[in-house]
């Protein structure tokens, strides 16, 4: 068995960050002889669409961040395609708040979001895991396949949430929560009356 075949082979399929030890123990063959394999397949792939990237001790396979541009243009479309709006708006509040119960989920969204999130999770765009605090309940956080989605490398190429909403501008004649009463005014010169009357 050719070693960097066989490791290629698990990379591709495995879709995942896989750590060292498990390509060790699947290759069946000496942590040095493994290190060394992968080493070459980095160097051999280093020029092409598809590299092998080393993330804490774990390694995975990843587009080319030089063809990143056209990657995200064509995952972009797909993914608005074939997601809801409902899957998106739930997606982004994953992306920005993770790892995010279900409940958190609900109480921003404001309906129930237990299919958006099996969707999702079939999609392989999120995942689960059990809370350290809680067993009983689920965190959910967005996946690699997600941000190859995106044409991104690293999560920190994600563009920043306060700059984002600080761009979204709100509805007109919107009162933020808290707004005393008095001052969502009535037209100048309508009565109480008139005010019912029109409502």
């Amino acid at each position: 068995m050719d070693l960097k075949s066989a490791i290629e082979s698990i990379l591709f399929v495995a879709g995942r960050p896989v750590p060292l030890k498990e390509l060790v123990q699947a290759a069946g063959r000496p942590k040095e002889e493994v290190e060394e394999a992968l080493q070459k397949l980095r160097g051999e792939r280093e020029n092409s669409g598809i590299l092998i990237l080393e993330q804490n001790g774990s390694y995975l396979m990843s587009t080319n961040p030089s063809s990143s541009a056209v990657v995200k243009d064509f995952l972009n479309a797909e993914l608005r395609e074939k997601l809801t709006e409902a899957a998106l708006e739930t997606l982004a509040i994953v992306t920005y708040k993770q790892p995010v119960t279900r409940a958190e989920v609900e109480a921003i969204r404001g309906v129930n979001s237990q299919y958006t999130l099996r969707h999702l999770l079939m999609r392989g765009l999120i995942e689960r895991s059990p809370s350290p605090t809680d067993s009983r309940v689920n965190l959910y956080r967005t996946t690699h396949e997600f941000l190859q989605h995106l044409g991104l490398m690293d999560f920190k190429e994600l563009p920043d949430f306060e700059e984002l909403t600080a761009k979204v501008l709100p509805p007109e004649g919107f009162a933020p929560p808290g707004t005393p009463e008095k001052d969502v005014t009535k037209p100048e010169g309508a009565s109480s009356l008139d005010l019912q009357q029109r409502s």
